[in-house]
């Protein structure tokens, strides 16, 4: 297979999508070639041989497009690749249509969000198949859906024999926007300084829109408010490389998020070998074989009460009791969503690696 991946960022340090790098060292490795089309490129420089880049720009709504097209026309044309998968963006799929079907060539998408919009539709028809993490990652009702679980780089994410540090730290990782509910985070912090918790707290993550800039006032009043300034540090956006580091050093992770779907980070922290917290429903599925630990691993969206009693149950284990919950979160990621399986899984969907 000649695979074409297009992406919006190919950059090793960045603090969203720095680990399209490794998904891409993972098809390379079950693809004879891979060509990467995106917005911008930072460092590639783990990039195998088998694969070489193409930048849009970001700039220029019409220069995108012209560039886009020239790059599929290439591709396609006079280079031989037979297959595109998008990542994340639909209209990737559907600018592409055109020159794929005169290629003969197969399409497909990647997409994990539960927003479904009229751009979306648009590419499910266009798509052979639609790939996500979970039942709710995508939310349109399409036969061309096939569940694939994440892909998480264990190595990236190894503990490496690293103890949390003293006193408590909780974390959370991902986008300050309001459906990742960190006020509610906060809120529970607060009530368990109040009960005498000796812990801290980390937010990893930066807002990208202007609500989201909103909302970071928003979390900084409510840090002044609810008296843990000392007790709170927003680390803003993170490098890639640089996020392990928090996880390792973590007593449990945290995630109020309210998408409902399978959230990465989660997993991050499971393969980190950290006990985890969260509100998605979608981890019940996930969670089921831990028998009693099971609802000791998750509360009700919004109930800061709730989360408050869970992280205070999880402190009070002992160290070891903690280390083994962690041992065996790990063991699900490595079993379920290790990255370089999840790439060779989608190299067979889409007609590879065979």
């Amino acid at each position: 297979m000649r695979l074409l991946f297009v992406t919006q960022v190919l950059d090793a340090e960045d603090a969203v999508l720095g680990f399209v790098v490794r998904w891409v060292q993972g098809l390379a490795r079950a693809c004879e070639a891979v060509r990467v089309v995106a917005l911008e490129a930072g460092d590639v420089g783990a990039l195998p041989a088998n694969v070489d880049v193409r930048v849009v720009g970001r700039h220029g709504t019409l220069r995108r497009w012209l560039r886009y097209r020239r790059h599929l026309a290439e591709a396609f044309g006079r280079d031989g690749f037979d297959t595109l998968l998008a990542h994340m963006v639909p209209r990737y799929s559907t600018v592409a249509a055109g020159a794929a079907l005169r290629a003969g060539a197969g399409q497909f998408l990647w997409y994990t969000t539960k927003g479904v919009d009229a751009r979306l539709v648009r590419a499910e028809r266009v798509v052979d198949k639609i790939f996500t993490a979970s039942e709710e990652s995508l939310r349109i009702e399409t036969k061309k859906k096939v569940v694939t679980g994440h892909g998480i780089d264990l190595e990236h994410f190894d503990p490496r024999g690293q103890s949390p540090v003293h006193p408590p730290r909780l974390l959370a990782v991902g986008r300050l926007t309001r459906a990742k509910d960190p006020l509610t985070l906060l809120a529970a912090v607060s009530i368990l300084v109040t009960r005498g918790h000796d812990i801290h707290l980390d937010l990893v993550g930066a807002g990208m829109t202007a609500e989201d800039s909103g909302l970071v006032r928003s979390i900084e009043e409510q840090v002044r408010v609810g008296g843990i300034a000392d007790r709170v540090e927003l680390h803003g956006a993170v490098p890639y490389a640089g996020v392990p580091a928090f996880y390792r050093r973590a007593t449990l992770f945290v995630s109020t998020s309210l998408t409902g779907s399978v959230d990465k980070v989660v997993l991050e922290a499971m393969a980190a070998g950290r006990p985890v917290l969260t509100c998605n429903e979608s981890f019940a599925a996930i969670f089921a074989e831990l028998d009693g630990d099971a609802a000791a691993l998750t509360f009700e969206k919004g109930n800061a009460e709730e989360l408050a009693e869970r992280v205070a149950a999880l402190l009070a284990r002992d160290t070891g009791d903690r280390h083994e919950l962690g041992e065996r979160l790990r063991a699900i990621v490595a079993r379920d969503h290790e990255v370089d399986a999840l790439m060779r899984r989608l190299v067979a969907e889409m007609g590879g690696g065979g």
